[in-house]
């Protein structure tokens, strides 16, 4: 409909009809400056419920227009209109260009289309004019911490909770960061508080959740994901917190179904996109005689972990079977059982058609796995022929050798993985108990840019063996481990590898310990081989190394 036939219509009076017209030409042409302001002046009279003659619809001064336009932008908005509430928004800046209120609710839209700079500008500019106004800084607190500027974005959440202490969404957002900042206790007392305002919030009882499994707190996570759930089924996020926690106290069945909510569009981009392929993603459907390509997601560590299940699909009857990897994992797994074919991630290898594709993490789901029913046929990847051999001379021959892991990525670039991989890594220096044991050939399976070079952070008679920098691929780590005893690692791939390999491996884990782990034992059912030493306090290390220093101490060494 153009928009002469939309300004009929609101002149015989009937502006709820008007203004649903002419938001669809808007939705086409978004910079048409009268159907905005027909828009607004609609959207104003449905909202006041009066009848206005034909002059008002042509912009009587009876109406604010600065004021309509601004809630036009805001209707825009709730209906997830971003780019038309920009619009109406920058009209009624340009009417009224010292409103905080209007500035405020424009750093939002620039925000949420992720024009930070322009954000942060406009933000500016309105706690320029009002620097006590809350929600400005609420709002600017947001583009900081999207700028990963997490100590400034809690200074301004503070800021507009001082100045508004009933702000519930202050509080929240608050909790969150606070979270990233590895501070669950104070996180879950300020979303707590932010719970006392209103809880009828999903958001805040999922964030609560969250809070409360950083410490460990299953069960008590697992009733607020519930209760998020309760106030919006569909909510996806919580779906699959939800899921982490049964999967963290074995509670497969719902898990893993739920689980499956991972990748969904309403989750961004926090886990692996779906092939660009236009074959069907499997569902479980009968697969014999039927071809199937398997698609890795999120890190090496998963998909060491459930590549496991290939020899079962193959088992049931699929022809070709294949896989999808890093470049890293490309030699390693040319030892799969049953798989004829992988494919490296290196943007050229050519993927022929099959006739399903699935996520590698999905396996468990389809196959329908509980903890008694874990596939843990060992080992299910094996170095390269001959590759343990070549490295085995460049190690020192004799002895009782362990191979060392003290930490994982850093991934500085996203703060809520860095808070992660601080829990659940160590420096070289906390290693030394474990170094001073005697009788014991250490070796560093240590890589990573900053990590690696911790070893000359270490007293040079209690440095380890490091070969890494010769070390192409995970392949070559394999090799290296089918050379040694025994591999001590914090929670990071070189835990499944070794678990793969059916290598003797310790794991020290930290207290919110991953989902895969279980809880209270000290064993694995994925990996036989595996030994727990979970931390018995939060950030705790010194009291873990000191139990693996003393375990190592107690066993049996060869004869030199």
């Amino acid at each position: 409909m153009d928009y002469e036939s939309c300004k009929v219509i609101a002149q015989s009076g009937r502006y709820r009809e008007a203004l649903s017209r002419v938001t669809t030409l808007l939705i086409s042409e978004p910079l048409h400056v009268e159907a905005l302001e027909l828009a607004a002046i609609c959207l104003h009279n449905v909202q006041e419920q009066a009848e206005v003659s034909i002059e008002r619809t042509e912009g009587d001064a009876g109406i604010d227009l600065a004021v309509a336009f601004n809630n036009l932008g805001c209707w825009f908005y709730a209906s997830g209109q971003v780019v038309l509430a920009e619009h109406a928004y920058w009209r009624a800046l340009k009417l009224r260009p010292d409103s905080p209120d209007v500035m405020t609710n424009l750093g939002i839209v620039l925000r949420d289309q992720r024009r930070d700079p322009e954000a942060e500008a406009i933000l500016l500019a309105a706690l320029d004019i009002a620097p006590t106004d809350a929600r400005a800084h609420n709002s600017y607190g947001v583009v900081l911490w999207k700028l990963k500027r997490v100590a400034e974005a809690e200074k301004e959440y503070r800021a507009a909770i001082r100045l508004k202490p009933d702000f519930r969404d202050a509080y929240n957002n608050l909790g969150l960061l606070l979270l990233e900042l590895n501070r669950p206790v104070d996180a879950e007392v300020t979303i707590r508080r932010a719970l006392s305002l209103d809880d009828t919030t999903p958001e805040a009882h999922n964030n609560l959740g969250n809070a409360l499994r950083q410490q460990g707190r299953q069960w008590e996570s697992i009733a607020a994901y519930r209760r998020a759930l309760a106030l919006r089924p569909g909510y996806v996020a919580a779906k699959a917190n939800l899921a982490l926690s049964l999967l963290s106290i074995g509670e497969y069945q719902e898990g893993w179904a739920l689980y499956e909510s991972r990748h969904d569009a309403a989750m961004g981009t926090h886990f692996t996109d779906a092939p660009h392929v236009s074959w069907p993603r499997w569902r479980g459907e009968p697969l014999a005689g039927k071809s199937l390509l398997v698609w890795p997601e999120q890190g090496y560590g998963d998909v060491l972990q459930f590549c496991r299940y290939l020899p079962l699909l193959k088992a049931s009857g699929v022809d070709q079977l294949g896989i999808v990897c890093p470049p890293a994992l490309q030699r390693l797994f040319g030892s799969l059982e049953g798989v004829d074919a992988v494919y490296p991630m290196d943007g050229k290898s050519q993927i022929p058609r099959h006739d399903h594709w699935c996520f590698v993490m999905s396996l468990p789901y389809f196959f329908g796995t509980t903890v008694e029913t874990i596939p843990a046929t060992m080992p299910y990847l094996r170095p390269p022929e001959g590759l343990a051999a070549e490295w085995r001379g460049r190690l020192l021959s004799g002895g009782f050798k362990v191979g060392l892991v003290w930490a994982g990525n850093p991934r500085l670039h996203t703060p809520a993985s860095n808070a992660f991989d601080q829990r659940r890594s160590m420096s070289s220096r906390m290693f030394v108990p474990i170094l001073q044991t005697p009788g014991v050939t250490f070796v560093s399976l240590q890589k990573g840019e900053t990590t690696q070079r911790q070893i000359y952070e270490l007293p040079p008679d209690l440095r380890p063996l490091d070969l890494m920098d010769d070390v192409q691929d995970f392949a070559d780590t394999a090799a290296i481990v089918e050379c040694l005893d025994l591999v001590i690692t914090v929670d990071t791939s070189i835990a499944h590898l070794a678990g793969a390999l059916n290598k003797p491996v310790w794991i020290l884990s930290r207290y919110d310990a991953c989902w895969r782990w279980l809880g209270d034992r000290d064993d694995s059912p994925w990996y036989p081989s595996a030994r727990l030493f979970r931390q018995i306090e939060p950030g705790n290390w010194d009291e873990v190394v000191g139990r693996v220093a003393e375990a190592l101490a107690c066993l049996p060494k060869p004869v030199a």
